[in-house]
Formats: C-alpha cells, sequence, structure tokens
C-alpha cells in the first residue's frame, strides 16, 4: 500500500475517540484528515485533541468533501442508515461501526446503493479482523481441539444508565450492541447451516432487551449458546470445545490471547496475538486494501455477513417482542424460513411451567428390569432419597421435606423450623438422624445449605456463603460436598461441617456441579460441562485426579450417583438438542441411564418424562439393587 488514504469520522463520542487512537498508530498508512460533529466546537475540540487536520460542524459538509477517501462512521445504531445514505450519495467509501443498521430493511437499502454507486462498504465488525481470530480459525482447522461440536460466547456488562443502551429511538438494547459480538463467534466457526434457535430476553422498562440468550442447533449436530446482558455481572468470553479438548478468548469483541485447554480442564497452551494499537486498525488497514486493490466489499467481513446477522438479530427482536420507534412491527417480522435457512424454527415451549403436573414416585430394580409405582402425588415432588436402613424414602414438594414410608405408603412432612423454601438438593446422613438440605428462604433468596434433625426439627446453618447447592454428605458426617457460585464461576466445593472451612476442588473455567462421595469417601463424582456437553467425571476427595467417565456425543449427562457398593452408576441423560448443556430443566424426555464405575457398559434402562427433580440426588437402596425416581405427567 503505497497511498497514504484520507480517513475522516463522523462522529465524535467514545468510540470516535478510539479508531483516533487507532489512526495515530497507523499514520503511515492513514491520514488523519477530518472530524465531523453536529456541534462544530465539539468537532474542534476532537481535531485539535487528535491531530486531525479539518473539523466540520455538520455532517454533510464531510460528506461533501471530496479529499475524503473512507468516512469511519461513529455514530449510535439508529443513525447508521441517514449517516451512511448521506455519504454514499456523496460518493465517499464508508465504514460503519457495527450495528450496521437498526434492521434489515435499512442495511439491504444500503448495501444496495453502495453497489450502485461502485463505493466500498464495510461493516466495522472489528471481531472478524483481528490476527487472534485468523489464529484460533487456523488453529481449529488444524485440528488441536478435534471436531467442534459446542461454542458459547457471552458479551455482558453491567453499565446501566447510558443512554444509548437503554433507548429505543437509538435502537437501544443488549443484541445490537453486545449480542452481534456473541452471534458472531459461532457464525465464523459454524457458518449458517441453522435447525432451531431457541431466544429468550428481559426486557427493560423503557422496552428494549436487556438480557438475551440465544441457543442455536446446527443441522450436524452441534450448538451454540449467545447470551449478552447490559445489566448481567460482567462475563466477556468465548470457549470453543472440541472431542480433544477446548479453547477460550476474552474478552469475546476483541481477543488478544488464546488458551488450550485439554479434557481435565488443564491449561495446555497459551498463544498471545497483541494488537498494533488496540484492535480498531485493522478494520481499517484492510478497508484501506480494499481500496488499492479496486474492490467494494471486505474479504474478511463481507456484506453478506452483515445481512445475515442484520437478519438473525431483526428474528430474534421479532421473536422477543421489542420494535424501535423507527421502524414498524412489519420491518422485522421477516419469515424464519428465510432468515435462518430451510427447516429453522424457534422453539416456545415454558418448560419451567409445572402449574398442571401429576408425580410418580417410583422405584427400579435393576435385576428384574421392573418399575414400580409407590405413590401418585398431584403436584411436582423432586428427588429422592432412600435412608440408609431401607425403610422410607425423602423427597422435597411445595418448599419442604417429606418422608415416605415404603411399608405404610404414607408421606409426613419432615419438621423444618424456619426453613420453607428447600429445593431438590437434599442428603441424609449415614445414621439417618439428620438430612442435609439447601434452602432459599433468607433474605438473600439465594441457596444456603443447613442440617435438619430428623429428631426434634432444630436446623443448624452449614454454608455462610450463598448460593451453595448440596449433593453430597460423607460417610463419616464430618464435610458435604456441593456446588456453589463464588465470583461469577461455579464449581464444586467441599466444607469442614465443624470449622465451616471451604475448599475449591474444581477450577475448570465452566460449570461444575452435581457432586457426590462414593461409600469410603474415596472418590467424589460429579458432572462437568468443560467439554461442551455436561460428562460425568469423577475425582479423588481431594479434588486431585479429576476423570472424564463419559464420552457421549449425543446427549448431555447429569447426577452420576454412584451405588453403595460402588459397582454402578445411574444418572440422567438430555439429548443434546433439547438444552444448552448448562441447563437441567424440567418437562424433557430424559433418557435414566446406568453404567459400571469406571464408565464401562452404559445403557439406557428407559426413556421418561421427566428431568428436573427426577434424580437430583443419590437415591441408591442399601444394597445397591434398587434406586428410586420421579417422573411427570401433564394433566389433561
Amino acid at each position: 500500500m503505497s497511498k497514504i488514504y484520507n480517513v475522516a469520522i463522523l462522529g465524535a463520542g467514545n468510540i470516535a475517540c478510539a479508531m483516533a487512537t487507532a489512526l495515530k498508530g497507523i499514520s503511515d498508512k492513514a491520514c488523519m484528515y477530518a472530524v465531523a460533529s453536529r456541534n462544530i466546537e465539539k468537532a474542534e475540540a476532537f481535531k485539535n485533541k487528535w491531530g486531525f487536520q479539518k473539523a466540520y460542524g455538520s455532517y454533510e459538509e464531510l460528506a461533501n468533501d471530496e479529499n475524503v477517501d473512507l468516512i469511519y462512521i461513529a455514530t449510535p445504531h439508529s443513525e447508521h442508515y441517514a449517516n451512511a445514505k448521506l455519504c454514499l450519495n456523496a460518493g465517499r467509501n464508508c465504514l460503519v461501526e457495527k450495528a450496521f443498521c437498526g434492521n434489515l430493511k435499512q442495511a439491504k437499502e444500503i448495501i444496495e446503493l453502495a453497489s450502485n454507486k461502485g463505493l466500498l462498504l464495510v461493516e466495522a465488525m472489528w471481531t472478524r479482523f483481528l490476527p487472534s481470530i485468523a489464529t484460533a480459525k487456523r488453529m481449529i482447522s488444524e485440528g488441536i481441539i478435534g471436531d467442534i461440536h459446542y461454542i458459547e460466547s457471552d458479551f455482558s456488562v453491567p453499565i446501566i444508565g447510558v443512554d444509548r443502551l437503554s433507548n429505543p429511538a437509538l435502537a437501544g438494547g443488549a443484541l445490537l450492541d453486545l449480542g452481534v459480538y456473541s452471534l458472531t463467534i459461532p457464525n465464523m466457526i459454524y457458518g449458517t447451516d441453522i435447525k432451531t434457535i431457541r431466544a429468550n430476553a428481559v426486557i427493560s422498562d423503557t422496552g428494549v432487551d436487556a438480557t438475551d440468550v440465544i441457543f442455536l442447533t446446527y443441522k450436524d449436530g452441534t450448538m451454540a449458546r449467545a447470551k449478552c446482558s447490559y445489566v448481567d455481572q460482567k462475563s466477556n468470553y468465548a470457549k470453543i470445545v472440541g472431542d480433544k479438548g477446548y479453547m477460550t478468548f476474552s474478552p469475546v469483541n476483541v481477543p488478544d490471547c488464546l488458551k488450550i485447554y485439554n479434557p481435565e480442564g488443564e491449561l495446555v497452551l497459551t498463544v498471545d496475538t497483541p494488537y498494533l494499537v488496540n484492535g480498531y486498525e485493522y478494520e481499517v488497514l484492510e478497508s484501506l486494501k480494499m481500496l488499492d486493490e479496486g474492490k467494494t466489499e471486505s474479504e474478511s467481513m463481507p456484506l453478506s455477513e452483515t445481512i445475515r446477522l442484520m437478519g438473525w438479530m431483526d428474528t430474534i427482536r421479532n421473536h422477543v417482542g421489542v420494535v424501535y420507534p423507527f421502524e414498524i412491527k412489519e420491518d422485522i417480522a421477516h419469515n424464519v424460513e428465510e432468515v435462518w435457512g430451510q427447516g429453522a424454527a424457534f422453539t416456545t415451549e415454558d418448560p419451567w411451567d409445572r402449574s398442571n403436573t401429576i408425580s410418580y414416585l417410583e422405584i427400579y430394580d435393576t435385576e428384574t428390569k421392573e418399575r414400580e409405582v409407590v405413590a401418585e402425588i398431584d403436584g411436582v415432588i423432586e428427588a429422592p432419597n432412600w435412608s440408609h436402613d431401607g425403610k422410607f424414602l425423602v423427597y422435597n414438594g411445595n418448599g419442604y421435606i417429606y418422608k415416605f414410608d415404603l411399608d405404610t405408603k404414607d408421606s409426613t412432612q419432615i419438621s423444618s423450623g424456619k426453613l420453607c423454601k428447600m429445593n431438590n438438593d437434599h442428603v441424609l446422613k449415614f445414621d439417618d438422624s439428620e438430612i442435609a438440605v439447601s434452602d432459599e428462604s433468607d433474605s438473600t433468596g439465594k441457596s444456603r445449605i443447613h442440617r435438619i434433625s430428623l429428631i426434634d426439627g432444630t436446623t443448624t446453618e452449614v454454608t455462610p456463603d450463598v448460593p451453595s447447592y448440596l449433593h453430597g454428605w460423607s460417610s463419616d458426617g464430618k464435610t458435604m460436598c456441593y456446588c456453589a457460585e463464588r465470583n461469577g464461576e461455579y464449581d464444586v466445593y467441599e466444607i469442614d461441617i465443624d470449622t465451616k472451612v471451604e475448599t475449591r476442588l474444581t477450577t475448570a473455567p465452566c460449570l461444575n456441579d452435581g457432586c457426590e462421595y462414593d461409600v469410603d469417601d474415596e472418590y467424589i463424582y460429579f458432572n462437568s460441562v468443560r467439554m461442551g456437553l455436561m460428562q460425568a467425571f469423577r475425582m479423588r476427595k481431594d479434588g486431585s485426579k479429576q476423570t472424564q467417565l463419559t464420552f457421549d456425543k449425543n446427549y448431555n449427562t447429569w447426577f452420576p450417583h454412584i451405588s453403595p457398593d460402588k459397582s454402578k452408576i445411574v444418572m440422567i441423560s438430555y439429548y443434546k438438542g433439547d438444552l444448552w448443556p448448562g441447563d437441567h430443566i424440567p418437562n424433557r424426555m430424559v433418557d435414566l441411564r446406568m453404567m459400571n464405575s469406571d464408565g464401562s457398559d452404559l445403557q439406557t434402562l428407559m426413556t421418561i418424562f421427566g428431568g428436573q427433580g427426577t434424580i437430583n440426588v443419590n437415591s441408591w437402596s442399601p444394597d445397591s439393587k434398587k434406586f428410586a425416581f420421579v417422573s411427570y405427567k401433564r394433566k389433561i
């Protein structure tokens, strides 16, 4: 590139400052020529601060300056359409900040205008231009993490009170500002062959999407989960999972470092990919390269990708009900088949609506292969435990714990003092004198572990910190293991009941859950999503020797329950296309499966309507021949 091109910035806000920083770093290729604002004083101040040659007090003046080779449009999303149209009609090449326009209809019009005039038009989706992304794609193609089957990307950052995010007139909301990055990652890796979409949103008081969670299933069985939020706690990363390990990078929009992990969650390789300046320079350099070569669109971010992403976001907004004041609903109500590909469809079922449910408390005999319904209950009950003396089961329902006598088939509520919001995480002590529970009835509304005496109903707090979800109580009664969220990470922890000292046992950057001890307190069995799909693992009691036990490519496997004789494991498995791997939701067809404790001889025992609550905690009989579970039916 021999020519030094005159680059101008339209808009003088924060993102314009970031671009000015980048331009300073590539001054041998890009001249900091001009800046325009609707306020000449603001434009002059910007020019003087960053060293531009000219300042304009109107966008029209900048667009009409024939010495400008490329205009970077740095205004809010709602203004991109009008600003780009102005510049293109004046004969200027444009680099338009993401999101490209307010909707697909606007984007198509601008792209057609640029094509008719033979001008360069590029969406400034800086992620796609970065060296780190090129390195990641090369490493993936070389098989460093094997065949890819799951991608997770999350761009969430609490930025409350920023008008461009909360104001619908500015095309506000998380999706166009943050979610476009989260969607870009699977789009770059997987492509577009979508089968189904599940999209949910939290709508703000102003009518825009404050949080979006989008779950994509592809026709080849691979999956992706894209999340964005401007109200949630900070979480900015991407995770690409293969059958030989996984890759992570952060931040998702402008990564400068790649990390490779093996299946055990151990970091095996770090690849630094630093920027020349701040990352914005690469979109400018490619745009100038395209001008040099006489091309009218980017190779890294072709306009077909801009159209695809705008169409995706229109479809999602249409589904969750976000419409901007400058558009009518028909502008975004595009046919899902057209936007997402043949056969794609939204799923709309709410699996958490359990108001019309009948529960069946059942026992399965692993020797005779027979199922026995021991109780039919109108309403939701969950998670049976089998007493160590073999005489009763306990389960939760309506926030309380119940004792079910296996001889009389009678249920009685266990006295629990002030605890009244107990969930499906509970375990009996080895001598059946107490039950430990997870309860959410304190002022935090988050799960905390307590002990309840089955003799007099007295309660004792175990975990000071929240949230903590109980799954295991050691055979010697001295420790408990549980899943807990600490500093944004969900891991397996162990606590000394007397000293209250908490020890973190897993460190893989993902959800680690469902932990329980074997009868000798030698191993802890748990499930982890570190390999993309939820799989069964085990580790030594001290957290060492974490070993994967299941290697399913079609299932998310939860809650591996080890039998008292340590010979068998029973677990619940969801088909991978039914939910994202970190979910264990109700009202799903699921498989109850069993295998040997070393992971061999895996077999499906039955397929039932169940899910959350079916077998969350260990429910083996003392003789290791039977286990209890709950199945469900919806009333007609």
